[in-house]
C-alpha cells in the first residue's frame, strides 16, 4: 500500500512538471462550494501554486445546494465561457454534461491504473461511451443504520441480508410490544431518495439497471423479488409503517434519533445529529452496509452520491486545468482532507492509510461505500431525470398497492424503452 500511495501522490507532480513553462502568470478557476469541501480547497489551491510557479488559482464559491449550483454551471456553458475551468459535478450530472459536450474527456490523463484507485461505483458514473469524464473527490451514500442495544438485548447478531432484518425486526418488536416501535424506517416518499433506496434493494438482489445487452432490465425477476419485498415490509412482515410512504431522510432520521425505529436505512448525514450528545440514541446505534438478499454476498448495495471534479470543455487552459483535477484528487490531498476535515474520500485506497487508523466512523463509510451502486445517470444523460420520474412513479405505485409490482415493472420497462426510443 505504501508504495502504491507514493507513486498515485506523484501523479500531481508529475502532472505540474509535465506542464509548459510559464513566462507570465496563468490564472485557473475553480468552482466548488465552501460547505461541502470547504476547508480542504485552499490547502489544495496552495499547494498546487506551489507545484506551480506563476499559477494562480481563483476559488469561486457557489451554493452547495445541487440544483442551484448546476443552474450556473448551465448558464457558463450555455455561452461556452472557458471558466470555470475546474468545477465539482454532482455524481449524476457526467452523462448529460459530456453528451452535450459541456465537460472534457480526461482519459487521456487518467489512465486505467489511475482509475482502479477510486471508487467504481464513482468511476462508472463518469464513464460515458468508454471515456472517463470526471475524477471522484468526495462521496457519500445511503447506510443502514441500527439499534445495537436492542440487537444485543435479544441476542441477535447484526443482520447482513434482507431476510436476516426481516426476522430481527419482528423479534425486537415482539418482545418490546411497544405500540410507538416500528422495525424499519426510510425514505420511501416520492423522491429521488425512493429511486436509490429501490436500487438498493434491487442491485442487492443481485440485479442491474440494464442487462449485458444493454435493455432496460427493471421488470427482471431480480427487480420483481426486490420490489416486492419493500411491499413485503409495510403489509406482510408488518416491520415498517405505511407513514414510510410520505417519509424523507430528515422525517425517518426524526423516528429513529427518538429511538421509535430498530433499523433506519437513509444517507450518512444522518450520523451526526444520531451521535450528539443530546441524541436519545447516542451510543445506542451504529451502522453498515445496506443489507443484500441472501446469495448476493458480493452484490453492490449502497446507493451513492456525493461529487467529481470535471474539465471545462471550453477552458483555455486544459492541461492546467486537468493538473488542478488530478491534483485535488491525489492521494495526498483526499488523505490531508479526510484527516483534518472529515471528507470521505473518492479514492477507494485512502480509507486504508494508517493516519486513517483514529477514525473509525470513516474508515466503516468507506467499507460501505465500497459495496457502491450509482443512478443509471451515464449511459442516459439527459434523459436521466425523466427516467428518475419514471421509476419513482411506478415504485411508488407498487408501494401503494395502486398496482401490483409486476404492472408497475412493466409500465415502468416500457415507458423508459419510450424516453430512450429503445
Amino acid at each position: 500500500m505504501k508504495y502504491v500511495s507514493k507513486a498515485v501522490a506523484s501523479l500531481a507532480i508529475s502532472a505540474a512538471m509535465l506542464l509548459p513553462s510559464l513566462s507570465s502568470a496563468q490564472e485557473l478557476v475553480l468552482s466548488i462550494g465552501s460547505r461541502g469541501y470547504g476547508a480542504a480547497v485552499e490547502p489544495a489551491i496552495e499547494s498546487f501554486e506551489a507545484a506551480n510557479p506563476g499559477v494562480k488559482v481563483e476559488w469561486l464559491k457557489i451554493s452547495d445546494v445541487p440544483g442551484e449550483s448546476r443552474k450556473l454551471y448551465v448558464t457558463s456553458f450555455l455561452a461556452k465561457s472557458p471558466t470555470p475551468d475546474v468545477f465539482a459535478v454532482d455524481i449524476i450530472w457526467p452523462g448529460e454534461f459530456a453528451k452535450r459536450g459541456w465537460i472534457a474527456p480526461l482519459s487521456e490523463y487518467f489512465d486505467a491504473e489511475d482509475a482502479a484507485a477510486y471508487n467504481q461505483a464513482f468511476i462508472e458514473a463518469a464513464t460515458v461511451d468508454g471515456e472517463v469524464y470526471g475524477i471522484p473527490l468526495i462521496v457519500d451514500g445511503t447506510l443502514f443504520f441500527y439499534r445495537k442495544d436492542l440487537l444485543d438485548k435479544y441476542d441477535l447478531a447484526v443482520p447482513n441480508t434482507w431476510e436476516e432484518v426481516i426476522t430481527a425486526a419482528k423479534t425486537v418488536l415482539d418482545g418490546e410490544n411497544d405500540p410507538q416501535l416500528t422495525g424499519f424506517v426510510s425514505m420511501w416518499a416520492k423522491i429521488e431518495g425512493l429511486f436509490m433506496n429501490w436500487l438498493s434493494f434491487f442491485y442487492g438482489n443481485g440485479g442491474s439497471f440494464f442487462d449485458d445487452s444493454g435493455n432496460v432490465a427493471v421488470a427482471s425477476n431480480e427487480a420483481v423479488v426486490a420490489t416486492q419485498t419493500m411491499v413485503d415490509l409495510i403489509y406482510k412482515h408488518e416491520i415498517a409503517n405505511e407513514s414510510i410512504l410520505n417519509m424523507r431522510p430528515d422525517d425517518a432520521r426524526t423516528l429513529f434519533q427518538q429511538g421509535r425505529s430498530v433499523f433506519l436505512m437513509v444517507q450518512d448525514f444522518v450520523y451526526a445529529p444520531l451521535s450528539a450528545e443530546d441524541s436519545p440514541v447516542a451510543g445506542k446505534f451504529d451502522f453498515k452496509r445496506n443489507p443484500y438478499f441472501a446469495g448476493n454476498e458480493g452484490a453492490p448495495s449502497t446507493a451513492m452520491g456525493g461529487f467529481l471534479l470535471a474539465v471545462n470543455a471550453n477552458t483555455e487552459n486544459k492541461e492546467l486545468a486537468v493538473a488542478l483535477a488530478k491534483h485535488l484528487g491525489s492521494y495526498d490531498r483526499q488523505l490531508w482532507a479526510a484527516v483534518n476535515a472529515s471528507k470521505s474520500p473518492g479514492r477507494q485506497d485512502v480509507y486504508d492509510d494508517p493516519a486513517m487508523a483514529d477514525n473509525e466512523v470513516l474508515r466503516k463509510f468507506g467499507e460501505a461505500y465500497a459495496a457502491g451502486v450509482v443512478r443509471p445517470s451515464a449511459p442516459t444523460g439527459s434523459l436521466y431525470p425523466k427516467v428518475s420520474d419514471v421509476m419513482q412513479l411506478e415504485i411508488t405505485n407498487a408501494l401503494h398497492r395502486t398496482k401490483t409490482v409486476e404492472e408497475a415493472l412493466k409500465d415502468a420497462e416500457a415507458a423508459i424503452n419510450k424516453i430512450l426510443d429503445k
